[in-house]
């Protein structure tokens, strides 16, 4: 009881004192939805019934005289409201912009264009949200505008990134594009990338998460990584994808990703894998390919826990065949239990096939072959 009233002092303290240092402008649309404290920091927390847009909102910013450090700004709609939201989100002082829910419109309005506000934000999260596109529009734009820095690079100051579910809707058009525009469209972009004439730095990126997409292109790490540095991301969550295949830039996650610590590919259609573990001192890589397909893996396995780079793989809730392939797995997990006891609970894999070892742990069996 003591500590719960410790707890509830401390509490009601806390509330207090961001009570007192917040203020409301009630003078103004978008003030009385912005706390501002003494440092000058606007904390802007808004719910869209209908519409909101950006372009009002930068235009206020830009009125406010006096401090104005950092603006955090919430965007959750509720009832199919729409925010207009040009791409890369950029305004007066924003650090953060989190957007739940909502239709997003004008979102390539600015797109090729270069903006007078420079990047600032560091935490960017869009999620449940689906795109309004023109598609005549997007075809124009990779068939005739050149790649401009500021709009192909987004935010290069993120250093939390998080795109979950998010889709595109497509506007009605009285002209459908031929499946011939559209792939013209598609290798147009694809060789402007392959040419970009300048380095997307993203120096800061320490997470980034892109979940739950129904619409990965081809070419989608090709883009991600031919222009484009990572030397800090510690933190890649790729699940629930439908990705069938690790893309090469994966599979050799140290050219491309060095900082890289965590990396989930859960819950996709992987049926295969391979990764390279470079002979280097650094802390471990752990790969979660939960709930995948994958019925084998590789005879080289156990040599993953040997390097100096230890690579953790969970294969929990796989189809696994535990037949003669299945002894490097064993080998794997019985190694994985001395080496890493922390993540002894990787180690439970299940046979999945034949029958007769269904069920079993595949670290237990024997003779197999």
């Amino acid at each position: 009881m003591l500590l719960c009233r410790q707890f509830s002092i401390i509490a009601s303290f806390i509330f207090i004192s961001v009570c007192q240092s917040f203020k409301l402008d009630i003078n103004s649309e978008f003030g009385k939805n912005c706390e501002t404290n003494e440092l000058g920091d606007r904390n802007c927390t808004f719910v869209v019934p209908n519409k909101w847009s950006l372009l009002k909102f930068r235009k206020w910013l830009d009125n406010l005289t006096g401090n104005v450090r950092n603006v955090n700004l919430d965007l959750t709609c509720i009832d199919g409201g729409i925010v207009f939201l040009p791409w890369p989100f950029r305004a007066r002082n924003l650090r953060k912009i989190h957007v739940k829910n909502c239709l997003i419109d004008g979102y390539y309005s600015e797109y090729n264009i270069n903006s007078k506000y420079p990047n600032t934000v560091k935490d960017m999260a869009l999620i449940d949200v689906a795109i309004l596109t023109d598609i005549n529009q997007l075809i124009e734009i990779n068939l005739s505008d050149p790649l401009v820095k500021s709009s192909t690079c987004g935010q290069e100051t993120n250093a939390w990134l998080i795109q979950r579910n998010v889709s595109f809707s497509f506007v009605p058009t009285k002209s459908t594009p031929s499946f011939k525009l559209l792939q013209e469209g598609f290798d147009s972009l694809a060789e402007k990338s392959k040419s970009q004439p300048f380095t997307c730095n993203f120096e800061d990126l320490l997470y980034l998460e892109h979940t739950g997409s129904k619409s990965i292109s081809k070419i989608h790490f090709d883009t991600m990584t031919d222009h484009s540095v990572y030397p800090r991301l510690k933190v890649f969550n790729f699940s629930s994808n439908y990705l069938f295949s690790i893309p090469m830039q994966l599979s050799k996650w140290w050219n491309y990703f060095p900082a890289l610590r965590w990396l989930d590919l859960s819950n996709n259609e992987i049926q295969s894998f391979s990764f390279e573990h470079p002979d280097v001192n650094q802390e471990s890589l752990y790969i979660s390919l939960a709930n995948n397909n994958i019925t084998s893996v590789p005879a080289d396995l156990p040599s993953y826990l040997s390097g100096k780079t230890s690579v953790l793989i969970n294969l929990l809730g796989n189809p696994i065949h535990c037949d003669c392939r299945a002894i490097a797995l064993k080998q794997y997990l019985k190694l994985l239990r001395r080496r890493a006891p922390q993540f002894k609970s990787l180690s439970n894999v299940m046979c999945h096939s034949p029958s007769k070892l269904a069920g079993r742990k595949v670290r237990t069996i024997n003779k197999v072959c």
